[in-house]
């Protein structure tokens, strides 16, 4: 076993009957209930033990793995949540809490069930916008009114957040998030954690859609090239992203995106 673990993302978990009707930006975020709970049983046959992301940098022995969902898509709770807790797994999930209780999204009561069944809630931001250009005011807003929102209303204490809308942390951020009292941040970028690692970096695997049960059970287990392929896909994705700007890279996925799904129907 290596002194690594994987922290993984999730987004949304979606029947088969509706994955048709996901919009095509959305579709390789949703990921069928069948894959989803195909990881679940990997990670509880490992014997490597799940930790909330919020207690990911006091883990110095490595031998654990982190579950983590971005947004707080609906599906959260009506989907995942009971999978998680027919397996005693633990899980984070970053909620964005202006969109808190809005259509698509889990509510607040939902929320607290989750506090309560022993999973951990973070800040996914304030408004769900990207960070990169922000000053260091725009940065306490964004990530200081959401933790003091959540906590207001759940009665927890919040010790996580992840980075909204994917691309890199700006610079400046971890002394903002230090200190508003986080202790972990984590990322888009593709990763293990070692421990000993910056605790508001912490790195992430997106558990995607089509992806092999073997594969993502040889990232949990840390097992050696493991990531290679999806760390090369994604240096060449932040090379282009670089090239054409954000608007560019829109628009070059919007249309990648609508001829590989036009291919698959």
């Amino acid at each position: 076993m290596r002194a690594r673990a994987a922290v993984f993302v999730f987004h949304d978990v979606v029947p088969a009957t509706r994955l048709a009707a996901v919009p095509v930006t959305h579709r390789p975020y949703a990921l069928p209930c069948e894959d989803f709970r195909a990881f679940l049983l990997a990670a509880s046959a490992s014997v490597r033990r799940p930790v909330p992301a919020g207690h990911v940098p006091e883990e110095l022995g490595g031998l654990f793995y982190s579950f983590t969902f971005d947004d707080g898509h609906a599906s959260n709770y009506t989907e995942a949540f009971p999978a998680l807790m027919e397996l005693a797994l633990r899980a984070t999930f970053f909620v964005v809490p202006t969109l808190v209780g809005t259509s698509g999204h889990v509510a607040w009561s939902q929320l607290r069930e989750m506090v309560a069944a022993g999973m951990e809630i973070g800040s996914h931001s304030l408004t769900h916008t990207f960070v990169d250009r922000l000053d260091a005011a725009g940065l306490e807003r964004e990530f200081g009114e959401s933790k003091a929102i959540i906590e207001d209303r759940l009665g927890v204490a919040v010790r996580a957040a992840s980075l909204p809308r994917g691309g890199r942390a700006p610079a400046g951020l971890e002394v903002v998030l230090r200190r508003l009292g986080y202790r972990a941040f984590c990322t888009s970028r593709v990763g293990w954690w070692h421990p000993g690692d910056a605790p508001l970096a912490v790195p992430r695997v997106a558990a995607h859609p089509g992806m092999p049960i073997e594969d993502f059970a040889a990232i949990l287990n840390a097992e050696p090239r493991a990531l290679w392929r999806l760390q090369t896909m994604q240096a060449a994705k932040d090379a282009v992203k670089a090239c054409l700007g954000r608007r560019g890279w829109a628009a070059l996925r919007m249309a990648l995106l609508r001829l590989r799904y036009a291919r698959e129907t």
